[in-house]
């Protein structure tokens, strides 16, 4: 890492530093910053900080923005390598486990989707719209799963994750599919032609670790890579999924978290439908699939053991939840 001439561009002496996580905690003579290498292009950064400072103006001052270089811009080039440098924002990670931070964060994130309507990117800025998509989208993965199931059907010597796979893929196809129903029988695209006008945003990674509690139980939120135009329906849903797996998929707590951010942001039935066709999806079968055989991360095979297994736990759950979901929508 070039600390020095990012330094320089910055304009902060550095004292000492330190790796957390994929970035670096550097101690400056402005207070602690954070110094992290991305790989998003120069154009991908300006959406994202243009979505950052937009939520700024509108009054959601809890996030972390980025700082800008000499340069003018919201990132520096450093031996061809991209940083960008941010406050860091003190606090602790969310649990989920504790009650007044799960409503806190759920508080937030309709304050987020509420005052984030409306960004439009700002010129060369690439525009990330996630609208329309969902339905091509479940079709891929179903496809992709049930293509994988004859492949490693077909092979001679079946490893332990052959063996678990194919003894679930076609109770998680069968899953797929009723999600993908769910989506065709709710009013999707007609939902986000409205979106794209009204220019809704999406967080589309809200968990834990990017959901930070301050001293006096203020709720910051960080690191919007993932951040897009998409249906913010996307972000409740995955947060409710995120945060149930620890209670057992409690239905009644999904009610809780759904009436407080419609305190702040509405949801209709139309919105309750799609959220319904997200619980329904097995999302996490598919993604430790694709990883394992795509060989996406170099997980042990005790670790891809214990994914599969939480992916399990969650089939022994989620189909009760999501019909029980059902009955109340």
């Amino acid at each position: 890492m070039q600390l020095e001439a990012i330094a320089t561009e910055y304009d902060f002496k550095v004292n000492s530093y330190r790796p957390l996580r994929a970035v670096h905690i550097a101690e400056t003579n402005k207070g602690p910053i954070i110094i992290k290498e991305t790989d998003r292009e120069p154009d991908k950064l300006l959406y994202i900080h243009g979505m950052k400072e937009y939520l700024y103006e509108k009054g959601f001052r809890n996030l972390d923005r980025y700082l800008i270089g000499q340069n003018g811009l919201p990132f520096t080039v450093q031996d061809n390598r991209i940083f960008v440098v941010e406050k860091v924002i003190e606090g602790r990670e969310c649990s989920f486990t504790n009650p007044f931070d799960r409503e806190g964060a759920v508080l937030a994130l309709a304050e987020l989707h509420k005052k984030g309507k409306g960004y439009e990117a700002p010129t060369g800025a690439y525009k990330r719209e996630n609208y329309g998509r969902w339905d091509s989208t479940y079709l891929k993965k179903i496809d992709y799963m049930v293509t994988l199931k004859e492949t490693v059907r077909s092979k001679k010597k079946k490893d332990f994750f052959d063996k678990m796979f194919l003894e679930d893929v076609d109770f998680m196809v069968n899953m797929a599919w009723q999600a993908y129903d769910t989506l065709k029988s709710s009013n999707y695209q007609s939902i986000c032609k409205r979106a794209k006008k009204e220019k809704w945003i999406c967080h589309h990674d809200y968990t834990y670790h990017n959901i930070i509690i301050g001293k006096n139980n203020e709720v910051s939120i960080i690191d919007f890579d993932y951040s897009c135009h998409e249906l913010p329906v996307y972000d409740v849903a995955n947060y409710i999924l995120k945060a149930l797996k620890r209670f057992s998929f409690d239905i009644d707590m999904a009610l809780r978290i759904l009436d407080v951010y419609d305190a702040i942001n509405t949801i209709n039935k139309e919105d309750l439908l799609l959220i319904q066709a997200i619980f329904e999806f097995p999302q996490r079968f598919w993604r430790i699939a694709e990883r394992y055989y795509e060989k996406k991360t170099d997980w042990t095979d005790e670790t891809f053991a214990n994914k599969y297994e939480d992916a399990y736990i969650y089939r022994e759950y989620i189909t009760d939840f999501t019909r029980n979901f059902r009955k109340l929508i």
